[in-house]
């Protein structure tokens, strides 16, 4: 299997990770259930943090010293991982409410978001910056953080 593939794999399995850990925690909070939405809920937190941060401190810089500080594509997944941060934090309140109809429509607003945000990183950003990466195993090891508990 070729370096290149192995990154662009790696991240793009990783959001199939994330997409059921934020599932589980969806369903929880659908059906109300207080005693297992805050535990999915932020286990699932945790894991995006990890890839969000992973992104931020081992792909943007090595992606931006290349194409430009400025870079367009950086700046918007960035801003993105900004929006999406703000939104784990009113989820994470409205589910310590047990505010179920709240955090079902905040949940269902970051679905989409990561549905754009994940697809632009899959077709874009992850296909250019993956022959960049000299070590990318030592990146992806990184994803592979420890679930559990809030950032």
């Amino acid at each position: 299997m070729s370096t290149t593939r192995t990154l662009l794999e790696g991240f793009t399995e990783h959001h199939r990770v994330l997409d059921e850990a934020f599932s589980a925690a969806r369903q929880a909070v659908d059906k109300a259930d207080w005693e297992t939405a805050p535990g999915a809920f932020h286990r699932f937190w945790n894991a995006i943090e990890i890839h969000m941060t992973t992104e931020e401190d081992s792909l943007f810089p090595v992606y931006e010293a290349r194409y430009g500080q400025e870079n367009p594509t950086t700046g918007i997944l960035r801003k993105g991982h900004r929006d999406l941060r703000g939104f784990f934090e009113e989820i994470g309140e409205t589910i310590a409410d047990h505010d179920s109809a709240e955090a079902s429509a905040l949940m269902g607003t970051v679905a989409q978001i990561l549905i754009h945000h994940d697809e632009k990183e899959e077709t874009e950003f992850y296909p250019m910056v993956t022959p960049l990466i000299l070590h990318p195993e030592d990146v992806l090891s990184r994803l592979a953080g420890p679930p559990g508990g809030s950032p």
